[in-house]
């Protein structure tokens, strides 16, 4: 390096086996890096009675796009764990393309919302589908639970929406 810019135009650093990368390669718009950096799937958590927590896109946000979603909840008082804790009111709203099935954003309100966003995020940041839900195994009971509960429930809108349409 010479006052800061590179000495080799081949792309290479004095290390034989490090290759630079560009800033266009490095920008990956579907690396979950980047989406991370950008703040699309940066979870928000709001500390109030009750705990309200989302992350990546919402109902308004996609519609304002035009992009066609669909929506799996889950109640709190429909899990063994709010059930236990007094059947206290909650919710966990998964958003999702109904084709592609990917997960567009997680929304929660309630006890511990703050605390089971993240588990929306790891599948957001990974370009993780619907079905990640279906086939997760989560300790039971707890409030991480809902995850399957909303996933299930947005499954089976678009398995009936396929099955009114044969």
């Amino acid at each position: 390096m010479e006052q800061g810019r590179l000495a080799s135009v081949h792309m290479r650093t004095s290390e034989p086996t490090n290759k630079l990368r560009p800033d266009a390669e490095a920008h990956d718009p579907a690396h979950p890096r980047t989406r991370m950096r950008s703040g699309e799937v940066f979870p928000f958590g709001i500390y109030t009675v009750p705990e309200i927590s989302m992350v990546g896109k919402s109902e308004q946000q996609l519609s304002r796009e035009n992009i066609p979603y669909e929506v799996g909840i889950a109640r709190y008082e429909e899990l063994a764990k709010g059930q236990m804790m007094g059947g206290m009111p909650g919710f966990l709203k998964l958003i999702f393309c109904p084709t592609t099935l990917k997960l567009l954003g997680v929304h929660a309100i309630g006890e511990g919302a703050t605390e089971i966003i993240h588990i929306g995020q790891v599948v957001m940041s990974t370009g993780g589908t619907m079905e990640y839900f279906r086939n997760a195994v989560f300790n039971y009971p707890t409030l991480a639970e809902a995850y399957r509960v909303a996933g299930l429930n947005g499954l089976s809108k678009i398995e009936a929406l396929r099955n009114s349409e044969v």
